[in-house]
């Protein structure tokens, strides 16, 4: 019910009362349907001249009309109920706070779910974003194992990037870079940030905040960042400390909706994630993996072993680690080109990996290999349709001793730093 009405001992006699999109560029959206009741035909009528817009049909003075509205369907964006009351030749009101009302969806979105990753994003606008990384890691929420000495307790620097599809610098269930292993590993990010440099190209934003330490792990950190069509997705990543190799993010998160509009705000819940290169089972412990594996979310039966401090031989869902609040800032406009949403977006798409090949060698070092396809055929796509990584035969070394291979891994790790090189100035994405 949409009710337009006046303070006591006083009338109107014309009025104007419309319903239209927040987004007003887009005249065809969907924005509900008004019905007249039987009291209100003698009072109102729909309009000749404009679409879902009422006047009055007769000069009878009115303290009050009452409508009946019934909502968009789901996903059509906020609308706005506007109205003009007149209440004499000299005396009218129109376009304040009071006579206009912004009515958005309730949605109770699941918070443990991310928004489908939209191919082809077809916002003309430019939106600016807040991002609050919000730590839930305490004694209290989290009691099993949890470390003795609190005071180690702390999320590392958090990194990350607003990116095109298909350009993440870590995703589920995929393999770690090189970068993503050394802040597992170490807490550091240097190597991390090189990388995203690195694909500056497909980067909008590389975004950093400093991390969050006992006593303030239960606080918030912030970072800024932009998003466009070509770069509407945004990863993030921050290392669990104390932990074998554990983090903590999103990776792929959408930002651009079906209907060409921004999210205006978005909160997920953030779990642990094994980066997979060490075994260790508790915050303190290490093991260091044989061979890598996969990016694997720890949940309440993975590992499903008792020293697990995310254990329960009941099942029970694990409480969030951490929170992420996403909060649209400012839009900017922009000249709404057909061509600006590049077409390797909707033309690169792949089949599955393949399972991964068998291990090149026998004993000591070798490789395994995995590999996928182009649905369609096209040369523009730069898109990893081939995945290498090392691996251990059945036997760790050769008779006995570390194989050729084996030794040079080893002294490469021991003796040299990541020569990275920066790209050129042109070339790096916006950091804010």
């Amino acid at each position: 019910m949409v009710s337009l009405r006046v303070v006591p001992q006083k009338t109107f006699k014309h009025f104007v009362l419309t319903v239209e999109s927040e987004n007003s560029e887009n005249d065809e959206t969907d924005v509900g349907r008004m019905d007249l009741s039987p009291e209100t035909k003698m009072l109102a009528r729909f309009s000749n001249q404009c679409p879902n817009t009422l006047v009055e049909s007769s000069v009878v003075p009115k303290s009050e009309i009452q409508v009946f509205w019934t909502a968009p369907p789901k996903d059509s964006g906020c609308v706005l109920v506007k109205a003009t009351v007149i209440e004499s030749k000299y005396e009218w009101y129109g376009d304040d706070e009071w006579l206009t009302k912004q009515l958005c969806e309730e949605n109770a979105k699941d918070e443990n779910v991310q928004p489908e990753i939209t191919r082809r994003c077809c916002a003309c606008q430019e939106a600016k974003y807040e991002v609050a990384f919000e730590g839930k890691w305490t004694r209290n929420t989290h009691p099993r194992h949890f470390p003795s000495d609190q005071w180690a307790t702390k999320f590392s620097d958090i990194v990350g990037a607003s990116h095109q599809l298909y350009h993440a610098f870590w995703s589920y269930e995929n393999y770690a870079t090189e970068g993503l292993k050394e802040l597992a590993d170490t807490g550091v990010t240097k190597t991390l940030e090189a990388e995203l440099k690195n694909n500056g190209q497909h980067i909008r934003t590389i975004i950093k905040a400093r991390g969050l330490q006992f006593p303030n792990i239960t606080k918030s950190t912030y970072a800024v960042f932009r998003v466009d069509s070509r770069n509407h997705l945004v990863s993030l990543v921050s290392k669990i400390i104390p932990s074998p190799d554990w983090v903590v993010g999103v990776a792929n998160l959408e930002l651009c909706r079906q209907d060409c509009t921004w999210e205006e705000a978005i909160t997920l819940n953030l779990y642990p994630w094994d980066v997979g290169i060490n075994d260790g089972l508790g915050y303190t412990s290490s093991t260091p993996s044989r061979e890598q594996h996969p990016v694997r979310r720890i949940t309440a039966n993975y590992p499903n072993n008792p020293d697990s401090p995310f254990y329960s031989n009941s099942g029970e869902d694990i409480q969030p680690i951490a929170k992420l609040h996403l909060t649209r800032q400012r839009l900017y406009d922009k000249v709404c080109e057909e061509s600006s949403v590049p077409e390797e977006e909707t033309d690169c798409a792949t089949t599955d990996w393949s399972d991964w090949s068998p291990c090149t060698a026998r004993c000591g070092v070798g490789q395994m290999f995995r590999r996928r396809d182009l649905r369609e055929a096209n040369e523009n796509c730069d898109v990893d349709l081939v995945e290498v990584r090392n691996c251990y035969g059945r036997s760790r070394y050769c008779n006995g001793y570390p194989s050729e291979g084996e030794a040079a891994t080893e002294e490469v790790e021991e003796n040299t730093e990541p020569n990275i090189e920066e790209p050129d100035s042109e070339e790096q994405p916006e950091e804010e």
